[in-house]
């Protein structure tokens, strides 16, 4: 397979005369990674397993691109250009690169891992987004089906975990939320779901994001739906079975492809989110390389979301069930801000939004 991306390296908030002397400043290498190379070799290019890194200043790129001959120019001057500086929505926009959004987590479903059912019904759904946005939420995303049956480590303790809630019922959950909210959220409202009827609703309804966890392969409908309504997509990666040989990698290469498949149905560039999907389908291994190739992901120019919130790779490192695992979800996601993350999907957002405007400042300055 024949691909390009940059290695992406998070630059630590220093001087920049400091950073000049360590070989971080100005003239500072960049660094690509050609998919599948198979062209000539040069003094700037380190052959490796699957193809070959090509690192200099970024004043002497152009010369070496046009050296590496097709399809390697091009695919590495498309890895070169620009990432998104907003993320576009129906109504505004998000401007990316000054702060980090928080994404407030409502459960419109009886039976959710991280909340147990607490805020099924209207009146404590909307409730319950309402103080989301009071604590500092910039996203409200809004859900009416567990994704227990995509998560088989929740399986064994729950035998109904693995039944799919019917169109009708998500329907009859989320519909009446998203109008009973129409004038009271003013912060932008994300509807998580993969059923194309759901997130049409929710779009008529004043939504302005869709979240879907399986990238929009469930429905054939949904990104061309999503475009036509020139709403914003959160593309996630899942899997059934945790099963990779190189996590992070295999990963970055399926939101690669779903997100050119977005754009192939006509959702702009900037209107796409890539989630890593953290514990869906993955062991805590696999989390754990999935976030630290967090950078790579943000390389491929794509605004890039992290969902750690209480997660079982938070309880696997410290021994912790699910409602205990606040400060590690706050550890994650500082540690998301630094590795180039957008936006922060959590449950407790008065904390995470302290813990992200900290982080914030120390890396973005």
């Amino acid at each position: 397979m024949a691909d390009a991306w940059v290695l992406s390296v998070p630059q630590p908030p220093w001087r920049a005369d400091v950073l000049e002397e360590v070989g971080l400043g100005p003239a500072c290498p960049v660094h690509i990674f050609l998919e599948g190379y198979d062209g000539p070799d040069l003094p700037q290019l380190t052959r490796g397993n699957g193809g070959a890194l090509l690192s200099a200043p970024p004043a002497a790129i152009g010369a070496l691109l046009a050296e590496i001959g097709e399809p390697w120019h091009a695919l590495a001057e498309q890895a070169l250009r620009p990432a998104p500086r907003a993320l576009r929505l129906p109504r505004g926009v998000l401007p990316l690169g000054e702060r980090t959004y928080v994404m407030g987590v409502v459960n419109v479903t009886p039976d959710s891992f991280s909340d147990g059912g607490r805020y099924s019904g209207v009146d404590r759904a909307c409730a319950h987004a309402l103080a989301l946005q009071a604590a500092g939420a910039d996203i409200i995303d809004i859900g009416g089906e567990s994704t227990r049956w995509y998560q088989k480590a929740h399986r064994a303790a729950d035998e109904t975990a693995d039944a799919r809630v019917s169109l009708d019922e998500e329907l009859r959950r989320v519909v009446p939320v998203l109008e009973a909210l129409k004038g009271q959220i003013e912060v932008p409202i994300s509807i998580d779901t993969y059923k194309w009827p759901v997130a049409e609703a929710a779009l008529h309804l004043g939504a302005e994001i869709v979240n879907d966890v399986t990238a929009g392969l469930a429905d054939p409908e949904m990104l061309r739906g999503t475009a036509l309504h020139g709403a914003a997509i959160v593309l996630m990666h899942a899997q059934e079975e945790p099963s990779y040989l190189h996590a992070g990698e295999e990963v970055r290469r399926h939101l690669r492809e779903r997100a050119r498949q977005a754009e192939a149905c006509g959702i702009a560039r900037d209107a796409i989110v890539l989630d890593p999907g953290i514990g869906f389908g993955k062991k805590p291994e696999h989390d754990y390389a999935v976030l630290r190739m967090m950078p790579s992901l943000r390389a491929l120019g794509y605004a890039v979301l992290s969902g750690p919130s209480r997660k079982s790779f938070l309880g696997a490192a410290t021994g912790k069930p699910v409602g205990e695992r606040l400060e590690a979800t706050l550890a994650v996601a500082a540690l998301s801000v630094a590795l180039g993350a957008d936006i922060v999907r959590v449950h407790d957002v008065t904390e995470t939004v302290d813990a992200v405007r900290v982080a914030d400042r120390t890396v973005r300055g």
